[in-house]
């Protein structure tokens, strides 16, 4: 039997199974249904001017440019792959997702009461910083979101807190981590010789989900390392953080309008 049952905020919709209601699990996997991370940074790109020559390529003019009153940034929201969570953004669901960010919240420390800007624009690179133009779903890539944060504030605590802000980012020492909500996942699984498989998570198989780390499992089945491999995506914004869960979500260009 599958139960269809509704997250508990009702933005998005979760399909609960009868092993996951004999495992106990069943209210966590059906009102766990946001990510937002935030782990230590580990550089991942062979040399340093690999990633000067990456953060050259995606530089690109910002939307409703020139605002004395925003601060501009541009950075690397999520790539594919398997994260340090176990959660795996695989090309499709991800490439669904690409203009999702648009619009969304800019919050400092994944905090949704302290909103310090938001996110203007969004588009798909790949592994080399080059901007894909076309349709086609490349297998791996990196979303890049074009963001503003709110330089103008009448309260002189905000405005010192807001410069001091913006005068770390300039010095290299924040970075951006992103938050999504899903409607569904599918089991990824790597083999000890590092051949990975896709799992559909359903009746006969949802007996996995107390194994993935997410719902208290350590990670493991069988010889299998299991991951979370996320459906129905909708990034909802983003966070400004000391430590982000991807390695890649470094800002890569910040600029000012003019100095006031």
């Amino acid at each position: 039997m599958t139960f269809f049952v509704y997250n508990v905020d009702e933005r998005v919709n979760m399909k609960i199974f009868a092993a996951e209601i004999k495992d106990n699990i069943a209210e966590l996997v059906q009102t766990s249904t946001s990510l937002a991370y935030c782990m230590p940074a580990e550089l991942t790109e062979p040399s340093q001017q690999n990633a000067i020559d990456f953060a050259e390529k995606i530089k690109a003019d910002s939307a409703n440019p020139k605002q004395v009153d925003l601060f501009y940034l541009k950075s690397i929201l999520v790539s594919t792959g398997w994260n340090k969570n176990d959660d795996v953004f695989n090309a499709t669901a991800t490439w669904d997702a690409r203009d999702t960010p648009e619009d969304k919240q800019f919050n400092f420390m994944h905090n949704e009461n302290d909103i310090i800007g938001h996110i203007t624009g969004s588009y798909v690179v790949d592994r080399n910083g080059d901007k894909i133009e076309s349709d086609t779903q490349p297998d791996d890539f990196d979303i890049i979101t074009e963001a503003v944060l709110y330089n103008s504030w009448t309260d002189p605590e905000n405005r010192q807190r807001m410069n001091q802000i913006i005068a770390e980012i300039e010095e290299g020492k924040w970075f951006v981590s992103m938050e999504c909500l899903f409607a569904g996942f599918d089991y990824a699984l790597l083999d000890e010789s590092g051949n990975a498989k896709l799992l559909e998570r359903n009746e006969g198989s949802a007996f996995l989900t107390k194994h993935l780390r997410a719902y208290g499992g350590n990670g493991e089945y069988e010889g299998y390392k299991i991951g979370r491999s996320l459906r129905q995506i909708s990034f909802s914004g983003k966070g400004l953080v000391s430590k982000p869960a991807n390695p890649r979500s470094v800002i890569l260009d910040a600029s000012r309008a003019f100095s006031l």
